[in-house]
């Protein structure tokens, strides 16, 4: 999905919106459109993801997911099917054809939206820990998890790893 030409209408309702003020305000506005074009591509990526969460929710053998390539968001449809118990199965990446194991991938480049609730404190801690490392929030709580994870992971709760680095970026826009 191009969001290009959304991004293009918001820009043109902006010049339309200035075309009776003075020419300061619209050369201001000029200047403004480009600057406020990332947190409109923002906006939008939200809507789409929050959207495809309402979908899925609604949906009960599928999963609406959104991904990026390059800078315009996909959306796609997953069909779960069902499982030997009659359930759903769980989801799987485009071209993963074996069930997951319990052991955990550094390679799998798939994705989960998870909704979290936590005390205001904590939120403002871990967000302090997270500027200090130079990370978003999501990326500080996704290696906290990980370094969890990796804990009590199979070979018991005092396994230690160095962390996984990567040269490949991934994550929620």
């Amino acid at each position: 999905m191009e969001l290009q030409p959304y991004l293009t209408a918001v820009a043109e309702d902006l010049d339309r919106a200035t075309s009776l003020a003075d020419d300061a305000t619209r050369e201001v506005v000029h200047r403004i459109a480009p600057a406020v074009e990332p947190a409109v591509r923002l906006a939008i990526l939200q809507a789409l993801s929050d959207a495809a969460a309402s979908l899925t929710s609604q949906l009960e053998e599928s999963v609406v997911t959104v991904r990026m390539e390059g800078r315009d968001p996909i959306l796609e449809v997953r069909h779960l099917g069902t499982g030997e118990d009659g359930r759903p199965a769980a989801p799987t990446a485009p071209g993963d054809h074996g069930p997951r194991t319990a052991e955990l991938d550094e390679t799998d480049a798939t994705q989960s939206r998870v909704s979290l609730r936590l005390p205001d404190q904590l939120k403002l801690t871990a967000e302090r820990h997270a500027a200090a490392a130079g990370q978003s929030l999501n990326t500080w709580v996704v290696q906290a998890v990980r370094t969890a994870t990796r804990a009590a992971g199979p070979e018991g709760p005092g396994r230690r790893t160095t962390p996984h680095r990567s040269r490949r970026v991934t994550g929620w826009a």
